[in-house]
């Protein structure tokens, strides 16, 4: 009796079958992947823009509501003047023991602070647009953090009041 031969694997239609199968997984995981990773880009981009409005606001608010008289900003809306009395902390977290102005600018993609005439010192890193205005007794702030998600626009403002230039003017006068 003469053997019949039966060839074992798999036909030409079922690797295909499995080559397409695989492929469709592969481009779904990597799909995945890419917007995994787009997501955690975004996320980091918007923890670093969190962290330069928390910082920002917390110097500012501390600098401008320990003042005694209004704050000056430049004609150009890119410096401004806090006159701080003795006693205080200033912009650096010394305590001054003298009357002492602190002078915040943007230099590059730095929060500087200037105090008195001392060298200017870096309070933060990541801030690409910085500008002050005043309106009454209310200072805001414009601070644009690097990569900041569009849906926010270019900055975030900061309105902090003069507090004890308010409580002068309201107990002063009466």
């Amino acid at each position: 009796m003469m053997a019949i031969y039966r060839p074992r694997g798999y036909t030409l239609v079922e690797l295909m079958v499995a080559l397409a199968a695989g492929s469709f997984l592969l481009a779904g995981v990597s799909l995945s992947y890419s917007a995994i990773k787009g997501t955690i880009l975004v996320s980091k981009e918007l923890e670093n823009a969190q962290e330069v409005i928390r910082y920002s606001s917390k110097v500012f608010i501390r600098s401008i509501k320990q003042t005694l008289t209004l704050p000056v900003v430049s004609a150009d809306g890119s410096t401004i003047t806090i006159e701080q009395p003795a006693g205080v902390i200033t912009c650096n977290g010394s305590v001054s023991t003298v009357d002492i102005n602190e002078v915040y600018s943007l230099e590059g993609n730095n929060l500087m602070c200037t105090l008195g005439a001392a060298p200017a010192e870096r309070l933060l890193m990541g801030v690409s647009q910085l500008s002050f205005s005043t309106d009454n007794n209310i200072v805001t702030i414009n601070v644009g953090p690097e990569n900041l998600p569009a849906q926010f626009g270019d900055t975030i403002a900061i309105d902090i009041a003069v507090s004890n230039v308010i409580l002068s003017n309201a107990f002063g006068g009466a």
